[in-house]
């Protein structure tokens, strides 16, 4: 009798355990994801992942929940995922100007290790930078910006919202061997703002921020910061074009979340960035926003953090910029 009773209960325990491990499965069904984005609304990382996100929530039924926490070129964001717990309950977009440009730019990133400090999870997309000028203003072309640049040196203001946009501006004005005052702003939406408003001559921006601006003539680019042409802007001239350095780094957007992720976390995001990015319609929304889909997970993805990591750095430091 006393060993049928120990049966039976094994057995039980046999047909919970299942039960219990399906239960726990990522993401459960009740938790939600929390995205946290330290760039406003409107801005390009946070139109970007949006759309990914709301692809994700339709095929997957998960609860994503997204948080802006804008300000300090994207510390705020980094700081709250940093200090997380690494259930996969808690992540943010990493990008080119949080993990690969901020590092330089900004002391507060310095108390976060961006390449080893984070389980960097895939790359979504890529996106060019092109050189915006007021569509009322006196620059509509590269050479007329520069060649007035050269006339009164200190004269033409820089707005900058982001590090990818700080860096560009920067790197751009030292190929143009030009003299620019830089205008610091807490997004790239409010630098925009500003230039459709003539308050400063120029703005360094990634196609997202600026396509609705320059679809309704608002604001024109003059040059996209490339060795070619953006297909978002087939009419636009590459700064290669023009005689001028291309910035030899990427503007990009992934997923990230704290170091120490449990390896099904990480496989459950590869996988739906990989389904996602496929998405015809995805592809569509985000062709719209000046951006590419160019999928990238594993190994291979954490070499181009460290890669791209470095080559920020590499334009950071030619470019005379130190961290404040």
């Amino acid at each position: 009798m006393k060993t049928s009773i120990i049966a039976a209960c094994l057995a039980l325990g046999a047909a919970i355990s299942p039960l219990h491990e399906a239960a726990a499965a990522y993401p459960e069904a009740d938790a939600k994801i929390r995205f946290v984005i330290g760039f406003p609304a409107g801005s390009s990382i946070d139109n970007a992942t949006r759309i990914v996100l709301d692809d994700v929530r339709a095929r997957t039924g998960a609860s994503i929940i997204v948080e802006n926490k804008p300000g300090a070129l994207g510390v705020l964001s980094m700081a709250e995922i940093a200090k997380a717990k690494p259930d996969g309950y808690s992540l943010m977009p990493s990008s080119s100007a949080t993990h690969s440009s901020g590092p330089f730019l900004s002391k507060a990133f310095q108390a976060y290790d961006a390449v080893k400090g984070f389980t960097h999870i895939g790359r979504m997309m890529t996106f060019d930078v092109a050189i915006v000028t007021n569509s009322a203003g006196d620059y509509d072309t590269a050479q007329h910006l520069i060649a007035s640049a050269k006339q009164k040196p200190g004269s033409i203001t820089s707005g900058y919202g982001s590090g990818t946009g700080r860096v560009v501006a920067a790197a751009f004005a030292r190929a143009a061997g030009i003299d620019v005052v830089p205008v610091p702003y807490k997004g790239q939406p409010a630098a925009v703002v500003d230039l459709v408003g003539g308050r400063i001559d120029f703005v360094a921006s990634d196609l997202g921020a600026v396509m609705p601006h320059i679809k309704a003539g608002k604001i024109r680019a003059i040059a996209v910061v490339a060795d070619q042409r953006s297909p978002s802007l087939p009419d636009v001239p590459a700064v290669k074009e023009i005689g001028l350095e291309a910035v030899d780094v990427r503007t990009w957007i992934g997923i990230a979340g704290p170091a120490g992720l449990p390896q099904e976390v990480i496989n459950w995001w590869e996988q739906q960035i990989k389904v996602s990015l496929a998405n015809p319609d995805v592809q569509t929304k985000l062709r719209t926003a000046g951006m590419d889909s160019m999928p990238l997970v594993g190994a291979e993805f954490r070499k181009f953090v460290q890669a791209q990591y470095d080559a920020w750095g590499k334009q950071i430091k030619a470019a005379g910029i130190t961290a404040e």
